[in-house]
């Protein structure tokens, strides 16, 4: 992570967070959560942003940065830190170290978790389209991007 963080509790997302993440996982996504071999898989990405919240980590933001676009894949805060603004801290940091490779953004939310879309209209986030079908269990997609950056 760069100089581009200006919250002190941020912090690169390590191997060593691998566990926690497994639990943040299971606490925030119980549908089509990740493995753990897929985040080990995503901590070693080349392009990859992965951003921590505390520690132990009380959420993550886990990101892409392909060509000159950001693929925002999962912003997760503990849902018994819900509610505190550790989500917008991990979206503005990770917005922050994503302008250093991209200027526009993409992102897919369950068309079932209107928390998460209002947080992200919220952010500036529009909606873009819809992906029919797009998740495992026939749930739809809602497809936003965020341009500029």
């Amino acid at each position: 992570m760069s100089a581009a963080n200006a919250d002190p509790d941020v912090r690169a997302v390590t191997a060593a967070d691998l566990d926690r993440l497994v639990e943040l996982q299971a606490l925030c996504f119980p549908v089509e959560g990740w493995t753990r071999g897929m985040l080990a898989e995503e901590l070693g990405r080349p392009g990859g942003i992965f951003l921590g919240l505390g520690s132990p980590l009380v959420g993550y933001a886990c990101a892409w940065a392909v060509l000159d676009e950001l693929h925002l894949l999962q912003i997760a805060v503990d849902p018994s830190e819900r509610r505190a603004g550790q989500g917008r801290v991990l979206h503005a940091a990770l917005l922050r170290e994503a302008r250093r490779h991209a200027s526009a953004g993409w992102l897919e939310v369950r068309a079932d978790n209107p928390a998460a879309i209002a947080f992200y209209l919220r952010h500036g986030w529009q909606q873009v389209g819809r992906r029919p079908r797009y998740y495992a269990d026939g749930t739809d997609a809602m497809l936003f991007r965020l341009d500029p950056l």
